[in-house]
């Protein structure tokens, strides 16, 4: 007997989405403990909001990704800032590198696990900084186009 519950969908093992996260996640070659707490995270979302999970990370994800990213250059003596345009996987990795700041920023949660699946949820509901930082960058490249 399997200690999931039937009606839960295992996501694929190789999923690009999960295996950016995965390596994001993971320090000094660690794969393995990187892999278990992503797959915690998903069991973490799962529990909290009774759906299947990787719909709501895939989502989340998404909503934190930025289109642009803002480089500062300087022009004689002032300093000024040019957006330009990210890939797919850029725009991924960025909305990942500020979803792990943001929780590895807080101590709310007991594990990584968790304060990452509460934040996931939150980017969702629409109420983490996270969703904020986006929509900075997004209006400074707005700005200066």
């Amino acid at each position: 007997s399997s200690r999931l519950p039937a009606f839960y969908d295992i996501p694929p093992a190789h999923d690009p989405l999960l295996h950016l996260l995965t390596t994001s996640i993971m320090k000094n070659g660690r794969y393995s403990k990187a892999a278990k707490i992503t797959s915690d995270t998903l069991l973490y979302i799962h529990t909290y909001t009774r759906a299947p999970a990787l719909p709501i990370l895939r989502s989340a994800i998404l909503m934190a990704s930025p289109a642009v990213r803002n480089v500062r250059f300087k022009s004689g003596s002032k300093s000024q800032v040019r957006p330009y345009p990210l890939n797919e996987r850029q725009r991924t990795k960025k909305g990942i590198d500020w979803l792990l700041a943001e929780v590895k920023g807080k101590m709310s949660g007991r594990t990584l696990q968790e304060r990452l699946a509460r934040e996931v949820i939150a980017i969702v509901r629409g109420d983490s900084p996270v969703l904020k930082l986006r929509e900075d960058a997004h209006k400074l490249a707005m700005v200066n186009r």
